[in-house]
């Protein structure tokens, strides 16, 4: 078997939600992710300009990629499974009830570090430091408010 061409980074992630409003919230608010755009897609008709959001896509980098230059950064889409017309009708992949999403990581610049902490600290978030020795790196673990794990993550000989 020949080795796979390289895979380059995240496009996009996406995570199916119970509560789009507070979830884009938190991504924008806590995170710092930019609003990218937003569309209602209740039934198979399209796009309901007058509808309100049932996905949301948000910038996590808007440069240095491929992508990025044709215009797509690389995007965390939070998507409400009970209402977006393409989540409802989904047939394969896990039950949105009961995720099996193990946990989103980030890279974090690593001067970013203990600015990270805090601004989880001060959110009430309880980060978990954690150090990864083999990869030189260290990362803060904490939970989003429907549960998802993530991750910040940097190296960690910078990070001192």
């Amino acid at each position: 078997m020949s080795t796979p061409p390289p895979i380059t980074g995240v496009a996009e992630i996406v995570l199916s939600v119970r509560d789009l409003p507070a979830m884009r919230a938190f991504y924008t608010d806590t995170l710092g992710f930019k609003l990218h755009s937003e569309y209602s897609i209740e039934t198979d008709a399209g796009h309901d300009p007058n509808g309100e959001p049932t996905i949301t896509f948000l910038t996590i980098r808007d440069q240095g990629t491929d992508l990025a230059h044709g215009g797509h950064p690389v995007l965390l889409a939070l998507i409400d499974y009970q209402r977006h017309a393409n989540a409802r009708k989904r047939l394969t992949g896990h039950d949105v009830k009961q995720s099996t999403l193990n946990h989103l990581a980030f890279e974090i610049p690593a001067p970013a570090y203990d600015d990270w902490h805090q601004r989880l600290t001060a959110a009430g978030l309880d980060p978990q430091p954690a150090a990864f020795a083999h990869m030189n790196a260290k990362a803060l673990f904490f939970c989003d408010p429907e549960g998802n794990q993530l991750e910040l993550i940097c190296h960690a000989r910078s990070a001192q």
